[in-house]
């Protein structure tokens, strides 16, 4: 029959296992709790600074009729589809093309809606 100090000492020694396990875990979620934490901030800090950027990129104030936020990319003088992305410039050569303004909109009906019976 094992002694009651045996007892104890089997038990200090599981309850230790579980202890450092658990300061194990709580170390690596305070780490990543810190680097969300930071990210937050980061993210904080980009929204609050977002607003006066463009005005200050246009060498003017936030503007008076949008609060300040951005309203959007403006066309300059001499400025070609190059700027653009791939993407777009295929847009636009599709929609410039001659024969896009000739054709019919398609009729999508056919596919959106079920066959009579």
């Amino acid at each position: 029959m094992p002694s009651v100090l045996g007892l104890l000492e089997t038990r200090e020694k599981n309850v230790r296992e579980v202890v450092a396990r658990l300061r194990e875990e709580a170390e690596r979620v305070q780490a990543e709790l810190g680097s969300a934490q930071a990210e937050l901030s980061r993210m904080a800090d980009a929204r609050a600074s977002g607003g006066a950027v463009p005005g200050r990129l246009r060498g003017r104030g936030p503007c008076a009729r949008c609060g300040g936020r951005f309203r959007g990319a403006r066309a300059v003088d001499g400025m070609g589809v190059q700027v653009l992305t791939a993407e777009y410039q295929q847009i636009l050569s599709v929609l410039a093309e001659p024969a896009a303004a000739q054709k019919p909109a398609p009729d999508w009906k056919h596919a959106l809606l079920p066959e009579p019976a």
